[in-house]
């Protein structure tokens, strides 16, 4: 591991624990910070990724994430990011949101689809999941 990668190692482990179609690696980290627009957490203040939905739709390359992490500062940071087959760098779109509370992270920091995916979805938008 390059020194350049290891703050996308540690965030890499923080996503082990949770079964998905597509790993969050170290490289996929690398991209969400790397092509990522609005509020990017420093990533040494991320302490704990508390929710994760990762998916290839295609069933390749392409990739859909939604993640909540818990910040050192007590904030809450969200993504919610996708490429298309010929993955970041090409063709993607990387939101960062940063608020004060976990309510608020998911309420304006995550769309619809995301909270939905996430089993998260607000009063009123329908069945999670």
């Amino acid at each position: 591991m390059t020194d350049d990668m290891q703050p996308y190692e540690r965030l890499a482990s923080l996503t082990v624990r949770f079964t998905t179609e597509v790993v969050l690696d170290s490289w996929l980290w690398r991209s969400l910070y790397e092509f990522g627009s609005g509020d990017i957490p420093d990533s040494a203040q991320v302490v704990e990724v508390t929710d994760l939905w990762a998916v290839s739709p295609e069933g390749y390359a392409d990739t859909d994430i939604a993640l909540i992490a818990r910040l050192a500062d007590g904030q809450w940071a969200t993504c919610v990011a996708w490429s298309d087959t010929t993955g970041f760098g090409c063709q993607e779109g990387v939101d960062w949101r940063i608020n004060s509370t976990r309510e608020l992270a998911i309420s304006q920091g995550l769309d619809r689809e995301s909270r939905l995916h996430l089993g998260l979805a607000l009063s009123g938008e329908g069945t999670t999941r």
